[in-house]
């Protein structure tokens, strides 16, 4: 199922995505003792991750929540362009924050060794399916680190994790979850943001060929959720 919501601005898709988490990993939690949550990289994450350190703090047991990157760039986590660095540094500023369970890629190692190292991770940990998962959107229509016509998205694979080489933009080596992990969704949440944003998403809505697209329609196809949070500047996008 997909649910579209547009809202006023950035800051207002944040609150409503950081609800949204709480109330999501709160249920997986009451359910099965425990949640997972894919987190995303990006600036319109951060701020979703800046409202839930300061007025979500004390919602839930964050213990008993384990997070997990959708993508990562082959850098050290203290590096500027780690996705988790940025993320870990917010959420430090809280204490009750700093209790949620890390998965921590190595990513000191190749690509494939970093892949496969992950991948094991998430399975040791337990995790059979994701809880929630957030995504951005670049604007060549990519999500997470899988790039049109990329071998890390076009190439067949039952890897939940798969290296990525020659992304467009630098670092040109991550690892990401793939399409087939995409099958393991509870609930996708879409960052639609930006007037820069609102060609490929029309596109994207239109054609579905692009990768936001091809991830959208693979979590619907095996029956998870699936939510757009439009802010103003990229709803003309819509068809």
């Amino acid at each position: 199922m997909t649910e579209i919501r547009n809202h006023d601005s950035p800051a207002e898709v944040a609150e409503a995505a950081a609800a949204n988490a709480v109330e999501l990993l709160q249920q997986a939690i009451e359910l099965r003792g425990s949640a997972n949550w894919v987190l995303a990289g990006g600036s319109s994450p951060m701020l979703a991750y800046k409202k839930l350190v300061k007025d979500y703090s004390d919602a839930l047991d964050w213990s008993l929540v384990t997070v997990i990157m959708g993508d990562e760039r082959m850098v050290p986590l203290s590096h500027k362009d780690s996705n988790l660095g940025a993320i870990v540094k917010e959420f430090d500023k809280n204490e009750l924050m700093t209790k949620v369970q890390r998965i921590i890629p190595n990513t000191l190692l190749s690509a494939e060794d970093a892949a496969r190292e992950y991948e094991a991770s998430i399975h040791e940990a337990g995790i059979l399916a994701f809880d929630l998962v957030w995504i951005g959107i670049g604007e060549d229509g990519h999500t997470l680190s899988l790039f049109p016509g990329n071998d890390a998205l076009v190439l067949p694979t039952e890897q939940w994790v798969v290296p990525v080489h020659d992304a467009p933009k630098l670092p040109a080596d991550r690892i990401s979850l793939s399409l087939k992990a995409m099958e393991y969704i509870d609930e996708l949440v879409i960052f639609a943001v930006g007037a820069s944003k609102r060609e490929v998403l029309r596109e994207a809505r239109l054609k579905g060929k692009l990768p936001i697209a091809v991830v959208a329609n693979a979590v619907e196809t095996n029956g998870g959720e699936v939510r757009w949070l439009y802010d103003d500047a990229a709803w003309e996008s819509k068809p």
